[in-house]
């Protein structure tokens, strides 16, 4: 005699057993995407960061572009930047770091050309490099706080805009508006159209530290195509990101500086960049 099939269902909060070989969940999920991931690496302050063999596996367009900077710390800078992108490639991928190549749309923003599917988005500002990953486009920008004159945001602002700037206090003003202006670079970054794009040419709300698209006249998109969300890195600095999915991380995933060039030593196998 064969035994009928046998299940554990989920019903209503409890668990139904009618046997013992299948368990059946069902789940109803708004969307079944992986979350986008941020990494974040703080630029060390020490002099004795050696950066040479890192550099050394970069592109050659990279290590031409970095020798170029007069600054040590900018140096780093750039050499984190690309360090980033390829160690966090390179880990997941079955691929040597000399075959990857890199490529830019025709508003400049760049991509790995052999890989569609891995969208990646850089920005760094003061001691901060960030990096967006996701199977679909992203954007994110991080800007150090600085004294600004506001009159700028006339400029670059659209009236809705504004108009919330000088509706709040004046001691948040600072503060408010780089969060808007790092939420309407990472937009910009998200669209891929680059300085085409101008910055007036569409509005953010911030409610609540909740980012939303609006038209110019400060009214909500009703069916937007793209989410924000802000993240805390240091009283002094501002950081939002920009994607398709709503499903976004909490954290940044930060990594030490010298370990990144460990890893990427380590992931790179040896092999050099090429071009």
């Amino acid at each position: 005699m064969v035994d009928s099939p046998k299940y554990i269902i989920y019903n209503g909060g409890r668990f139904e057993k009618t046997g013992k070989i299948i368990i059946i969940f069902f789940c109803i999920f708004k969307e079944m995407r992986v979350l986008v991931r941020i990494y974040g690496v703080k630029i060390p302050k020490s002099p004795g960061v050696n950066y040479h063999e890192a550099l050394n596996r970069l592109s050659e367009e990279r290590r031409n572009r970095t020798l170029r900077f007069v600054r040590k710390d900018d140096r780093i800078r750039s050499v984190i930047a690309e360090a980033l992108v390829r160690t966090l490639f390179l880990r997941d991928h079955q691929v040597d770091n000399e075959s990857l190549r890199f490529t830019v749309n025709s508003y400049g923003k760049p991509s790995l050309a052999a890989y569609p599917d891995y969208h990646y988005n850089l920005s760094h500002s003061g001691d901060y490099v960030l990096c967006a990953v996701d199977s679909r486009p992203s954007g994110i920008d991080v800007e150090e706080i600085k004294p600004i004159d506001l009159t700028i945001a006339d400029r670059f602002f659209s009236g809705a805009e504004n108009r919330q700037i000088r509706e709040i206090p004046k001691d948040r003003r600072i503060g408010y508006f780089y969060q808007l202006w790092t939420a309407k670079e990472s937009y910009i970054k998200f669209r891929g159209n680059g300085l085409s794009m101008p910055l007036n040419s569409f509005s953010i709300r911030i409610d609540d530290d909740h980012i939303e698209l609006s038209e110019q006249d400060g009214c909500l998109v009703q069916e937007p195509d793209c989410y924000f969300k802000a993240f805390e890195i240091s009283p002094q600095y501002k950081a939002t990101l920009c994607s398709e999915s709503p499903n976004h991380p909490g954290t940044i995933e930060w990594m030490d500086c010298l370990d990144l060039f460990k890893k990427f030593v380590e992931v790179s196998g040896g092999n050099y960049a090429t071009r």
